[in-house]
């Protein structure tokens, strides 16, 4: 008998795989169904959490870190193994699906389908498309009609962009806070009246580069959510006076910072970085820079460039040598 490559084993849809799987006890099909159900738990399944993984933080190599935030988000016992985790993310994907879509599934029975990327990455698209559809204002009455509440989730996620162009031109707030998101959708960039926007509370592990459209934006707060890095676009809303990343898992700010010309308040509370970077010092708007509970060891020079700081907060994070930086900014109130 041929062996089956772990690339076949991937292709098969779940609705051949598992009846097979199923008759084990068949001892004609035993040692067929032994083989591919190590493949499948040995080689397929870990490859594919490891894709997962890779769609939440695109630009991250730390994976242990990353599977280990991951499972925080799916409230997973960090202790399973690959293939139980994949289950689980599944199973949550397809049960929320199911809830906001009540036809999204025809069979009473559970959803069956392949445990792939591609539903994958298309179930988590749509429904936070929904998610923020909803938050939206007449986003929720619309979604509640009798024409629309029963289309499948992949038709009313298409529906999604041409309603928020038709509607909501010239929103100016939007608070996504506490909204259930796990990514938020590129339609965002659609709202390009936005002045603020509130993320906190949220699930997001990463930030689509399309947030560079929102060129009005004030205000933009991301604290309490699983962020590990910051798209290069960020830095190009050029009129940002307030930026919130407070606990998130930010090991570093990248130079472009320093491009942030209006920013007057800066928070990073609650993150893992090691150092700031000198960019920061050009930041000569800033007024209010809270760091409390990092893991800095020291300050740049730069910092005291910082003519316009009003309040700097060092609370477990500082040492005799932070307060050395400040001696140009005697207007500056150091709380620690």
């Amino acid at each position: 008998m041929h062996s089956i490559s772990s690339a076949s084993i991937e292709s098969l849809p779940n609705e051949l795989l598992l009846p097979i799987l199923e008759a084990c006890v068949v001892p004609s099909l035993f040692s067929v169904c032994k083989r591919w159900h190590h493949l499948l738990a040995s080689e397929v399944m870990p490859s594919l959490y490891k894709k997962i993984v890779q769609l939440h933080f695109p630009k991250g190599n730390a994976i242990t870190q990353q599977t280990l935030m991951l499972a925080k988000v799916y409230q997973l016992n960090p202790e399973l193994t690959s293939t139980e985790k994949v289950y689980q993310v599944f199973k949550q994907v397809f049960t929320l699906a199911k809830s906001i879509s009540s036809l999204e599934f025809k069979e009473k029975t559970e959803e069956k389908r392949g445990l792939t990327l591609a539903n994958y990455s298309s179930y988590l698209l749509n429904i936070n498309r929904l998610l923020l559809w909803k938050k939206l204002p007449g986003g929720e009455e619309y979604l509640s009609r009798e024409e629309i509440k029963h289309l499948p989730l992949e038709k009313k996620g298409e529906l999604c962009s041409d309603w928020i162009e038709e509607n909501c031109k010239n929103i100016t707030s939007l608070a996504l806070s506490k909204a259930g998101l796990t990514y938020l959708p590129p339609e965002i960039c659609q709202l390009s009246q936005l002045r603020y926007l509130y993320l906190s509370y949220n699930q997001l592990t990463a930030l689509p580069a399309e947030i560079r459209q929102l060129s009005q934006l004030q205000k933009l707060y991301l604290g309490y959510n699983q962020l590990t890095a910051l798209p290069t676009e960020i830095w190009q809303l050029s009129k940002l006076k307030c930026l919130s990343l407070t606990q998130n898992q930010l090991t570093a700010l990248p130079v472009e910072i320093g491009q942030l010309s209006q920013l007057q308040e800066l928070s990073l509370n609650q993150n893992q970085l090691t150092a700031l970077p000198v960019e920061i010092g050009q930041l000569s708007q800033l007024q209010r820079l809270e760091l409390n509970k990092n893991q800095l060891s020291s300050l740049p020079e730069e910092i005291g460039q910082l003519s316009q700081l009003r309040t700097l907060y060092l609370n477990q994070t500082s040492s005799p040598a932070f307060l050395q930086k400040l001696g140009r900014c005697p207007s500056c109130k150091c709380l620690t």
